[in-house]
């Protein structure tokens, strides 16, 4: 009984010096920010906006009522991201929070400029959204993308954040935030590709277009459809499958026969150095495909003979369409598949007499891909 009325007294007293919440942010004293954007601005200032929700008791009851939300799109232009912010306080009766910020949409043209420095306010504060999806948007301004997403009564940063995500699932895309993107922004040797959108303002449709390729921190180039999804594959970020649709054939009198639509459903990778000599560098690219056939009209697959042909034939289309990829990469300078510091780490002292920024599109890379159908339907 006496040791059960110290370990109450304890607890008691204990209680007293426990700390309260004092470091809580209650929603109805701000203002959430779920998307942002950055477009290019005039005289040579960005253009920042967002789009936010305020949460008051009297906005929460209505919402209750009728189950609309009201969502309000701000932009200011200004130098840095952090003056954008101070404009925007300025405007906004509560505390902007980016805390929760779901994606980050950015202007094609001002991708084209580093882009590094407009993040660094991302890298210093403890409460970024350094999960927030980045994307490239072509055809219009961000703005534009939100304001139709808007008048469309959709939840902005809902879906786009579904858009990215679906198409990463058939490996359209290889999704990036905030955080992953510093490291290969800061890094030699490697690159990175950003989600690319593109706005149609004559249908009012947003869809994703390909890939963004970058060098550092700026955008130099871009792959659409099928390149791009090939790219997503090469690097090995492949989602769940990809999708390629080839035409393997020319003496079918119906064109849809000469088709043959397959899904990798699984990727082999192997990246030799042949040559490690900085003068004549060589990189072979092996890679090995594991598929299935979705769709053939031919239906000519019932002999192993038949398929290992279509084997032969995939792997020569394919082969050729990674080499556009490769060339495609050389030609904007962006080292996507890490080349660079893969030889770095395995031949340091010749990797240091050669400048990778300057030699990269000048490099020998030598794609090969193989493919083999496992699977050709549930009827077979």
């Amino acid at each position: 009984m006496r040791h059960k009325s110290i370990l109450t007294l304890l607890i008691c007293i204990s209680l007293i010096f426990m700390p309260g919440c004092w470091d809580q942010t209650l929603l109805k004293n701000i203002s959430l920010v779920l998307t942002s954007a950055i477009d290019q601005g005039e005289d040579d200032n960005a253009e920042f906006s967002i789009t936010y929700r305020k949460v008051q008791q009297s906005q929460s009851m209505e919402q209750e009522n009728t189950g609309n939300y009201s969502t309000t799109v701000l932009s200011t232009e200004a130098p840095t991201l952090r003056k954008a912010r101070t404009n925007f306080s300025r405007i906004v009766d509560q505390k902007i929070d980016m805390s929760k910020m779901q994606v980050m949409l950015i202007g094609d043209e001002f991708a084209q400029q580093r882009l590094l420095p407009y993040l660094d306010m991302f890298y210093r504060d403890p409460k970024s959204p350094l999960l927030a999806n980045l994307a490239l948007v072509q055809g219009g301004s961000c703005v534009d993308v939100i304001n139709q997403l808007l008048k469309e009564k959709l939840i902005v940063s809902d879906y786009l954040n579904n858009l990215i995500t679906t198409a990463s699932r058939s490996s359209q895309v290889s999704p990036k935030n905030i955080q992953s993107v510093r490291s290969k922004m800061l890094q030699t040797g490697e690159d990175l590709t950003l989600p690319l959108l593109h706005f149609d303002q004559s249908k009012q449709l947003i869809r994703v277009k390909g890939v963004a390729l970058f060098n550092n921190d700026k955008k130099k180039g871009e792959l659409y459809g099928q390149d791009a999804i090939l790219l997503t594959v090469m690097d090995n970020k492949m989602g769940r499958y990809a999708n390629f649709t080839k035409k393997v054939g020319s003496d079918m009198k119906s064109k849809e026969s000469n088709y043959i639509t397959i899904q990798v459903t699984d990727s082999k990778r192997d990246i030799k150095i042949v040559n490690p000599d900085h003068r004549d560098l060589t990189f072979f690219l092996n890679y090995e495909f594991t598929t299935s056939v979705l769709e053939y009209p031919k239906d000519n697959l019932d002999t192993d003979k038949n398929i290992q042909m279509l084997n032969k034939r995939l792997s020569v289309i394919l082969t050729k369409e990674a080499e556009k990829v490769v060339a495609a990469l050389q030609e904007a300078n962006s080292d996507v598949l890490s080349l660079g510091r893969k030889y770095r780490v395995r031949h340091y002292d010749e990797y240091m007499k050669m400048n990778w920024v300057n030699d990269y599109p000048k490099v020998k890379i030598i794609p090969k891909i193989k493919v083999n159908i496992k699977q050709t339907g549930i009827t077979s």
